[in-house]
């Protein structure tokens, strides 16, 4: 247990003479067991879960929204899903990225938001290690 885990942020915004800057610079954190799961899901607008697999505890994950098209797909939820009920706590526009510290025994649930007339699916990268 050394620092195995390491992430950085930086978000800048600049919107006419609103500007702002917030970086966390890098932070690391120690990884107790050596495990991880990465791919690629294609995400409907039904919920889905993340299988992560072998992870038991989960620690930081990473996910990407793939899709860049500027119709279809607007964005996708993403959260903890719980019973039936998808408790969304981000989304994930077209192209988006994020990465979260997850609770240890989250069950990770993604759905997809279309407009009426599209009934595209997303595809998602991501990213998920163990605590």
């Amino acid at each position: 247990m050394a620092n195995e885990v390491s992430a950085s942020l930086i978000l800048n915004i600049s919107n006419g003479n609103y500007e702002d800057r917030f970086s966390s610079g890098n932070v690391r954190s120690d990884q107790d067991t050596q495990a991880g799961v990465a791919g690629v899901v294609t995400v409907g607008t039904a919920v889905q879960t993340l299988t992560i697999a072998p992870v038991t505890s989960a620690g930081y994950a990473a996910f990407r929204n793939l899709n860049t098209q500027t119709s279809g797909t607007h964005y996708v939820s993403l959260g903890a899903y719980v019973g039936t009920n998808l408790h969304e706590f981000g989304r994930l526009e077209r192209g988006a990225a994020a990465v979260v510290p997850l609770a240890p025994s989250i069950t990770i649930g993604l759905s997809a938001t279309t407009s009426t007339q599209y009934t595209q699916a997303a595809r998602v990268q991501y990213l998920v290690l163990s605590r």
